[in-house]
């Protein structure tokens, strides 16, 4: 201060020093009690900083992942180079068993020199397999039988090291192969792993999501801790009133209880480190999305983790500060007890107001980009939740002092109101953190519902699609992979289609003999050739019999070529195969045809010429597309486990996709996605029971007294039990109504801004609130061994 002298200032430091030292001895010399409510609260911050330190090491959590799958996308040969001793033939072969996706690649060394994937010293020969751990076990698992068939003729030879792998649980393996001969047909040549390529860069809507998760997850955090510092504070303020009966002023009493406070956010501080170093290794099993972490990826980051180390002591020192501010200690006791004073509604709209204000531009103009944007986002979400959390003490206030008789009634009712009555921020202050993260949560999951558009909804019984791509299977196998494919087991139906495209031999012609760049290079026509029953699943044809072609008009696509008219069929595959293309003309007798509604049928077919195999012989296209769809027997589990291993051995390279009748999406994903964010609002809500728990039993200890006296006067036991049921359940009530609207209300506003309807999923709601409840009820149980403990006439014994 200016004007103040050194000794002066040195004396306000030794004191501020003595006093704070003083807080810290009764926080860990205050006997058994004192040592119990410092370990409370070392409890209840240790598992706020646990969270807040995963927070921290959610960026190397990323870079690693991100860093491990690019080291072993391939580098692709530049466009013409033939074969040399660096180079390697490869194509992708994943799968998936039982919902678990099973990465793979069949490779070719084209030379002594070819590149080796990330993970393994040498590449495996033909008849070799090189496999992850978790694949090995997986494989000689019973569990693991059916897959294993996958494979009947392959060695394993060697396993996949960790710089392979994206994380420990990853299915991935390597097939060595000498069918592999030139690039093309699903076939690459490469020269390289490892491609850097360009940065990974999400949508505004994929960066909305994200931003919006994180805060909700971590706003309720930031309460709980913020809670947790303020346990004991009954007991503690008539300590202090001790020590202002021995001589201490006022501003020493707020400073011994700073210490106090700082003594048990330190020991939270190592309590949360442990916490998080113990639940590293677990964290290893976990994938989401297909992407996982090895425990050498959870470090927290080094600045992030210095702010969460700063923050939680300065945290815990200023909200004990500002609470000292509305308490005043007198030696004869505190005024905590006496009604406390009308809360104010104003400052606490303000929060609220400010996030909207924030969210406001990029509503009426459109998300926007950059770090800017972000942060504006950020500030945003942040400001609305943290404002549920401002006002839930206020409704807490002006419900409980109008509940009088109101209610169900009974000695067990009155008795809760009345406490709540007498103490409501305790209340209030514990259930604002389920408060915040429910309404988060539900913001999310309203916004990730909106991502995913009506015409995306599952519509029907999904197709199972077992696609040979570029000539994978030749058409002259077609029927044989029909008939394979229909016998497997868990197969109902099966239709095969065979696709390609076509031009007009005109245009063709003209192609020929026109430079490349020149001249107008319109769409070709799709064709189809399947028979009368396959191609009624594609569109509305009539009456169709042997020899039958249709022509069905896609608004949105090219036009269909006229009856008469001559094709060239493939003409890309014939001119890559330097080789003319088949000719063909379409049948005077062709009919138009009406495509069916996209969500009447498979998405991946275009509408355009369909033909029957005796009008078309399906051998004219050299390079196509033999697709089998498959219906499968909802009764029989591993049905599509049994069709992926006869594909794989008609061919390798074969794709599997599994879709309704509408277009294919990802549906799969944002289902993942919102049930991901269910698992950990519902982990959030349960540690924030944690917090009332903690808190209820320290009341229940400050209350020891007047419940030894209800027992001595006669007061069931159940009463009280269920005073304590009311006593949580009030609160936690008002707080899930609140957070509906809010939560709803947030939602609404983040869909506008990322221009997408409203469609609540009431499923995920309901775990959500269920999960609030279950929360309650635990709460009330796990208090009652302490509350039975307590309700002895010995109680009432003083010195």
């Amino acid at each position: 201060m200016p004007g103040t002298s050194r000794p002066a200032r040195d004396a306000t430091v030794r004191r501020w020093g003595a006093d704070l030292a003083m807080g810290a001895r009764f926080a860990v010399t205050g006997g058994r009690e004192g040592w119990i409510r410092t370990a409370l609260t070392a409890l209840g911050v240790g598992l706020g900083v646990a969270v807040l330190l995963l927070a921290t090491a959610v960026p190397n959590i990323w870079n690693a992942a991100m860093d491990r799958q690019r080291a072993r996308t391939v580098v692709p040969a530049v466009e013409g180079t033939g074969p040399s001793d660096r180079t390697l033939l490869t194509a992708p072969s994943g799968s998936t068993y039982r919902d678990r996706p099973v990465y793979g690649r069949i490779l070719a060394a084209e030379g002594p020199r070819a590149p080796v994937p990330p993970g393994l010293s040498r590449l495996p020969g033909p008849g070799d397999m090189a496999v992850s751990p978790a694949l090995s076990d997986l494989l000689s698992a019973p569990e693991g039988a059916l897959l294993k068939k996958r494979f009947p003729h392959l060695r394993i030879t060697a396993t996949i090291g960790d710089p392979g792998l994206t994380y420990p649980g990853e299915l991935l393996f390597y097939q060595g192969s000498d069918d592999l001969r030139r690039p093309g047909d699903g076939v690459e040549r490469i020269t390289a792993f490892g491609d850097r390529g360009a940065p990974f860069r999400a949508s505004p809507l994929v960066v909305l999501v994200i931003i919006v998760s994180c805060v909700a997850l971590l706003a309720p955090v930031a309460v709980f801790v913020a809670t947790a510092v303020r346990f004991g504070g009954e007991r503690r303020d008539r300590r202090l009133a001790a020590l202002r009966l021995v001589g201490a002023d006022r501003a020493a009493t707020r400073r011994i209880a700073a210490g106090e406070a700082l003594a048990g956010a330190l020991f939270g501080l190592l309590t949360g480190a442990a916490i998080f170093l113990a639940g590293r290794v677990p964290l290893a099993g976990i994938s989401l999305l297909g992407i996982g972490v090895f425990p050498s990826d959870v470090a927290p980051d080094a600045v992030l983790a210095g702010c969460v180390a700063l923050a939680v002591p300065l945290c815990s020192v200023g909200v004990t500060l500002v609470t000292m501010r509305r308490v005043t200690v007198e030696p004869l006791g505190v005024t905590r007890t006496a009604p406390p004073s009308r809360r104010r509604l104003w400052w606490r709209l303000l929060l609220p107001v400010a996030g909207v204000v924030l969210l406001l531009p990029q509503a009426l103009f459109g998300l926007g980009g950059g770090d800017a944007a972000n942060a504006q986002v950020i500030l945003g979400v942040a400001l609305l939740l943290l404002g549920v959390a401002a006002l839930l003490p206020w409704l807490v206030d002006a419900v409980v002092g109008r509940l009088t008789g109101a209610g169900p009634g009974g000695p067990s009712w009155h008795l809760a109101v009345r406490r709540l009555q007498l103490s409501s921020t305790a209340a209030g202050r514990s259930v604002s953190g389920i408060t915040v993260a429910v309404a988060g949560a539900l913001a999310v999951q309203l916004l990730l519902t909106g991502a995913q558009s009506p015409d995306e909804q599952p519509r029907g019984p999904a197709w199972t699609v077992v696609d040979a791509r570029d000539d994978t299977v030749p058409a002259a196998r077609a029927p044989e992979m029909y008939a394979r494919l229909r016998a497997a087991v868990g197969v109902r139906t099966a239709h095969t289609v065979v696709s390609g495209y076509a031009d007009s031999a005109r245009h063709h012609l003209a192609q020929a003999h026109t430079a490349p760049g020149e001249g107008d290079d319109p769409e070709p026509y799709p064709v189809a050739v399947a028979d009368c029953a396959t191609l009624r699943q594609l569109a509305d044809i009539g009456a169709c019999s042997q020899g039958s072609v249709f022509l069905v008009k896609d608004p949105e696509g090219p036009s269909h070529p006229r009856p008469g008219e001559r094709l060239a069929l493939d003409p890309v595959g014939s001119r890559s195969d330097h080789r003319a293309p088949a000719l063909w003309s379409v049948p005077r007798t062709a009919r138009p045809a009406t495509p069916k509604p996209s969500g009447l049928r498979p998405a991946f077919l275009t509408p355009g010429l369909l033909a029957t195999p005796e009008a078309l012989p399906p051998t004219l296209l050299r390079h196509p597309h033999v697709a089998v769809l498959l219906r499968l027997d909802p009764h029989t589990p591993d049905a599509i486990e049994y069709v992926r291993n006869t594909a794989a051995a008609i061919s390798p390279q074969i794709y599997f996709t599994t879709f309704g009748f509408g277009s294919i999406t990802d549906i799969d994903t944002l289902d993942a996605a919102r049930h991901g964010l269910t698992a950990c609002a519902a982990a959030v809500l349960l540690l924030i029971g944690c917090g009332l728990l903690i808190t209820a039993l320290e009341q229940l200890r400050d209350r020891a007294r007047v419940l030894s006296a209800l027992d001595a006067l006669g007061t069931p036991r159940a009463v009280l039990g269920r005073s304590v049921l009311w006593q949580t359940a009030v609160p936690v009530a008002l707080g899930l109504a609140l957070a509906l609207g809010c939560g709803l209300a947030l939602g609404s506003l983040l869909l506008h801004l990322a221009n997408r309807p409203l469609q609540a999923d009431w499923w995920d709601i309901l775990v959500l609130t269920g999960t609030a409840a279950a929360v309650v009820l635990g709460v009330t149980v796990l208090s009652l061994p302490l509350l039975w403990r307590l309700m002895r006439p010995d109680g009432l014994r003083a010195e």
